[in-house]
């Protein structure tokens, strides 16, 4: 009887072992999807500040080639 009891209570604590490697673990997962979800946002976001950066100098580009085009009809009319 007592031998039984032994064996109950050892099986109970370590299913309680088990249950808390698994919760850990499970934590464990969900910080690591956390961390990969962020890491994928953060690339995200460069990209677009890239993107972002481009495009202002494109459009930089485009005001100079403008301002080109008008200095060069307003010579052309001068002359």
């Amino acid at each position: 009887m007592r031998e039984e009891k032994t064996r109950k209570n050892w099986r109970r604590e370590k299913e309680e072992e088990l249950e808390e490697k698994i919760e850990k673990l499970k934590e464990e997962l969900e910080e690591k999807e956390l961390e990969m979800e962020l890491k994928e946002e953060l690339e995200e976001l460069k990209e677009e500040e890239e993107l972002e950066k481009e495009l202002n100098q494109l459009k930089e580009e485009l005001e100079e080639e403008e301002l080109k085009m008008e200095l060069k009809e307003e010579l052309e009319q001068l002359n």
